[in-house]
């Protein structure tokens, strides 16, 4: 909704002549990022220390990180960056039909109304998993 309503502002002020070229909303992302809604699963440690699975979906998808959910009454909670600990993303990808997982960092929280989102980026994009995300995303 927040991006609906960026673009019709500064379309509205360039067509004004208050905005040249959409200053407003430039691009700082690296990697073109598609919208989509994966049923993933995430999980926090490593090794025998890792987390159950937490339920969640992939909200975007790029070649370096993603927008995760989680619904109201999960276990994660809405807490500082710094207290979150790294952790596995995994996900079927559509047509491809094939499970990739990857270690993220956390980049950012907030919550929403019916639960929390997180923004994560991909620590290692490299390997197997990696390249089957890029054929996926360039489909």
């Amino acid at each position: 909704m927040a991006s609906l309503l960026d673009k019709i502002i500064s379309d509205y002020l360039e067509k004004r002549g208050y905005l040249v070229g959409g200053a407003l909303s430039q691009e700082r992302r690296k990697h073109h990022r598609v919208n989509t809604a994966l049923p993933a699963a995430t999980f926090y440690g490593t090794g025998a220390m890792s987390s159950a699975p937490l339920s969640c979906v992939v909200l975007d998808l790029s070649l370096g990180g993603a927008l995760v959910a989680y619904p109201r009454g999960s276990e994660i909670k809405d807490t500082s960056i710094g207290e979150m600990p790294n952790f596995s993303l995994c996900f079927e990808l559509p047509r491809i039909k094939e499970d990739v997982c990857f270690r993220c960092d956390l980049r950012r929280v907030f919550s929403i109304d019916n639960g929390l989102k997180i923004g994560a980026a991909f620590m290692d994009p490299n390997g197997y998993n990696f390249d089957r995300l890029g054929a996926y995303l360039a489909q």
